[in-house]
């Protein structure tokens, strides 16, 4: 027999004893990438939960840990500090942020509103503060997350939009759990609160619904979403397409899924509020992309409030995979 031939068949005999005696190499176990994520405990980050809860972000090779803030706006420093790798936050905190040369860039989509209410936040107030339109507002506090964010922004528009002068209204900062407390206790007149919390208030027969800012002041908003760093991207692009395609799972689980015993008590786990409460919810759809028109229209009002000065590129601020999700 040729040397050639001899060695392969010494070398097949010893492979198969290796194998046999459990001594061949093991296989490679997908390595996990942790990434801590800061997020906020409403309705609007649920696709996130749910893909943790899923095991969505796992099958990815992703280990998500996350870290909850009361607003967009709290989360946002700690990721240009580095803390935390992506970020939930509102799209003014983000355009502020990637203004002032932090290298914000939005990599995923995370909540918006519909064409019609209901929407993701309303304006609540007791039913006998008789408070209907901006013009009643005036010289009234009311509650929202965080000043100089969305939720601020909207409220301030809603009141000019219906017949009020913004600056006439002092806004006070109260987290969103907290915010119903603070209509009851008389410490703000009113509140911008968001699902699902928004809910649980109006079950109590003393408060009432005064109107949808978002709805009121345009269509079709795009509120929340997921931002990195453009350092971050440029190191771990892969690392990023992997983190979106597993969101993306999520966004699609919870469109196919509100209302169900599952999604209610994914909900009710990290906003602590009874699974009762939260299966009702008539919420918009999640949604896998951002608008770019949407992102200019919400630059241009934040020109009207003086939050914006000089040249900003809205384009630049939208990685792709917010626009052309990965597959």
């Amino acid at each position: 027999m040729p040397f050639h031939a001899l060695s392969r068949r010494v070398f097949g005999l010893a492979t198969a004893l290796l194998v046999a005696a459990g001594l061949a190499a093991p296989a490679v176990a997908q390595q996990t990438t942790k990434l801590r994520v800061s997020t906020i405990p409403i309705i609007d980050t649920a696709p996130l939960q749910i893909a943790r809860a899923k095991g969505f972000f796992a099958q990815e090779g992703l280990e998500v840990d996350t870290t909850p803030t009361a607003g967009g706006a709290a989360g946002l420093p700690a990721l240009a500090a580095g803390q935390v790798q992506i970020a939930f936050s509102n799209i003014i905190s983000i355009v502020l942020g990637a203004k002032q040369n932090l290298g914000f860039q939005i990599v995923a989509a995370g909540s918006g509103t519909g064409g019609e209410p209901p929407d993701l936040a309303g304006l609540i107030a007791k039913k006998d503060a008789k408070l209907k339109t901006g013009k009643d507002f005036e010289g009234k506090r009311v509650a929202v997350n965080t000043r100089n964010n969305i939720i601020w922004l909207y409220a301030r528009e809603w009141v000019r939009a219906t017949g009020g002068d913004p600056d006439k209204v002092t806004y006070l900062e109260v987290p969103f759990p907290q915010m119903i407390d603070a209509v009851r206790g008389d410490r703000v007149d009113a509140a911008f609160v968001v699902e699902p919390f928004l809910s649980a208030g109006l079950s109590a027969d003393n408060m009432t619904l005064v109107g949808w800012p978002y709805n009121t002041v345009r269509k079709y908003i795009p509120v929340g979403q997921y931002a990195t760093t453009k350092g971050y991207l440029e190191q771990n692009p892969v690392v990023i397409e992997k983190f979106v395609r597993a969101y993306n799972k999520g966004v699609d689980w919870a469109n196919a899924n509100k209302g169900s015993e599952e999604w209610s008590k994914i909900i009710s786990e990290y906003t602590k509020l009874p699974p009762e409460k939260i299966k009702t919810l008539n919420l918009p759809p999640f949604e896998k992309t951002v608008d770019p028109a949407g992102v200019d229209a919400v630059v241009d009002l934040m020109r009207k409030n003086n939050m914006l000065e000089g040249a900003f590129d809205s384009k630049a601020l939208l990685y792709r995979t917010a626009t052309q999700p990965p597959r």
